[in-house]
């Protein structure tokens, strides 16, 4: 038999405001919840006492308080709706007492195995009137009968309960947001620094799995040619079976098409019952992924997974990760139009390269040579990407100063005067002062335009210099600029073999060029089995 109890039209006699305070002082929510179910399991008959809070995203009652028996193994635990007598309590907003459960139609039990015993339910009811959750004690297992006093009881401790979790979870909520705010000024901060398009998927994505109970976060990233091919997964578990599922370049298909069309992030609470779910990702239960633009281009998806159990997501998680997509978006677009604006430049030195090879009666494509086979040796000396790319600047530019010399200098085809050998060794130093008024230009770059002819015993001009006091790229120059002017024909001499070339080099080890320079400049040679002569 079941009935239903009315509500005392008055509550507040003193014992009953006495348990009131007790549940209002406490320090959290969760505390406030573990006093009530303590006290109630205290002050009636009951022989276990639980505290359901409705989650209205997933429309579950999950029990995050309890006390008596098996109140360890209540804990945590979810129950969609209808499946459980506390359902009730929440539909009519009003006590529900049922006086056996044993054989009562929706009761669910702990244990798993049904248990004689009575059930009471109150409602859980924050100050505006809203059902949170319930209040429920049961007598399983005992001869205990529950009624009327234990409903008031239970509804005083349910109100009190109601009262402290409203203000707690409205302060959580501000300071998750207070929290969330700062993290979101931490990120914009932070791609405001960085360049590369990996550091702001992982600094983004870090963020929102600290935000959020999510466990797994992804980018990926829609090529040239329309498809789609992983560029970024981290989480807090093993990302590798979904990251295998995702790793395949495709064309978009499923979800993965219904986010990139989206104006907004998608929300998806549980993935298995998605139409377009695929096989290999069936662990993933929840995703909210949002689209990825560069201008009017679509440049692919920002998300965060959760595995095995459904997540809710509530509006403010995805609004936080609409906000985070339209960083990344300005992010993505600031360094395209830095990539632009490089490959301008780039384009322009080569430019200025080519011109001046073109005036100084070198054989063409001196410049593209010379800036190939000097980052080779580079890289083959160690040098890191920035140094790399001085050294191609410094290969664009370094016979610049040259402008600077009258033509029948320039192109004579016959041994220089003393007066025109010092005028065309001024190139360099020409070529400095030109450079050293464009800020784009860095000092780097210059050393390779200044140094370039400086001999490793000091011979050298415009300063001098000798040994390890030349800069490094200006020596890795030197090697390369002579051997190209030695290999090819010019007005004064016809071009020599690989072979003879080398042979100069090696003369001029440990006297005109740097020993170690010029031991892996040959090994670039030895180690690709080139063949030079002719």
């Amino acid at each position: 038999m079941t009935f239903e109890i009315q509500l005392p039209a008055q509550v507040g006699q003193k014992p009953e405001l006495d348990l009131q305070t007790v549940v209002l002082l406490a320090q959290s929510a969760n505390d406030a919840f573990e006093r009530c179910v303590t006290l109630a399991l205290q002050k009636t008959r009951a022989t276990t006492v639980m505290i359901s809070l409705h989650c209205v995203d997933s429309d579950e009652l999950k029990v995050v308080a309890a006390a008596g028996q098996r109140s360890s193994e209540a804990v945590g635990r979810r129950l969609p709706r209808g499946q459980g007598l506390s359902w009730h309590v929440i539909s009519t907003a009003a006590p529900y007492l049922v006086e056996e459960t044993l054989n009562t139609r929706d009761a669910h039990f702990v244990g798993g195995r049904p248990r004689s015993g009575m059930y009471l339910g109150v409602p859980l009811l924050a100050p505006d009137g809203q059902v949170l959750g319930v209040l429920s004690a049961d007598t399983t297992d005992s001869d205990e009968i529950l009624g009327a006093p234990d409903a008031q009881l239970l509804l005083v401790l349910g109100q009190a309960a109601g009262v402290a979790y409203d203000r707690w979870k409205a302060l959580e909520d501000a300071q998750r947001s207070a929290s969330q705010y700062q993290q979101l000024a931490h990120l914009s901060a932070q791609l405001e620094t960085l360049t590369h398009p990996d550091d702001i998927a992982r600094e983004a994505l870090g963020m929102l799995l600290t935000l959020s109970e999510f466990s797994i976060g992804a980018m990926m990233t829609v090529d040239e040619h329309g498809q789609v091919h992983l560029s970024m997964i981290q989480g807090t578990e093993d990302t590798t079976k979904v990251a295998a599922a995702l790793m395949n370049v495709h064309e978009p298909r499923g979800l993965i098409t219904e986010i990139l069309a989206a104006n907004r992030s998608v929300a998806v609470a549980d993935y298995r019952a998605h139409p377009d779910s695929s096989p290999e990702l069936l662990r993933v239960r929840s995703i909210l992924a949002a689209p990825l633009r560069s201008g009017q281009r679509i440049t692919g998806l920002i998300g965060v997974l959760k595995m095995d159990t459904p997540q809710p997501i509530p509006a403010e998680l995805a609004a936080l990760l609409d906000m985070v997509a339209a960083r990344v978006d300005r992010a993505q677009e600031r360094i395209a139009t830095f990539e632009q604006m490089r490959q301008m430049r780039e384009a322009a030195l080569r430019a200025v390269g080519r011109v001046l090879e073109g005036r100084d009666g070198e054989t063409f494509g001196h410049t593209d040579r010379v800036t190939a086979l000097s980052l080779r040796l580079g890289q083959a000396l160690g040098l890191g990407e920035e140094a790399l790319q001085h050294l191609r600047w410094g290969a664009y530019l370094h016979d610049i100063g040259k402008v600077t010399l009258r033509d029948d200098i320039l192109r004579k085809p016959g041994p220089l005067t003393a007066p025109e050998r010092a005028l065309m060794q001024q190139h360099v130093v020409a070529g400095d002062h030109i450079l050293r008024d464009e800020i784009f230009v860095p000092r780097e770059v210059r050393a390779v335009v200044r140094s370039h002819h400086e001999r490793w015993d000091g011979a050298g001009y415009p300063d001098g210099l000798s040994g390890d006091t030349i800069p490094l790229l200006a020596r890795i120059f030197s090697v390369v600029d002579v051997y190209d002017a030695l290999i090819s024909t010019r007005p004064y001499k016809p071009a020599w073999t690989h072979a003879r070339a080398m042979e100069e080099l090696r003369r001029g080890a440990g006297s005109q060029f740097d020993p170690h320079a010029l031991a892996h400049f040959e090994a670039l040679f030895g180690q690709a089995g080139e063949d030079h002569d002719g």
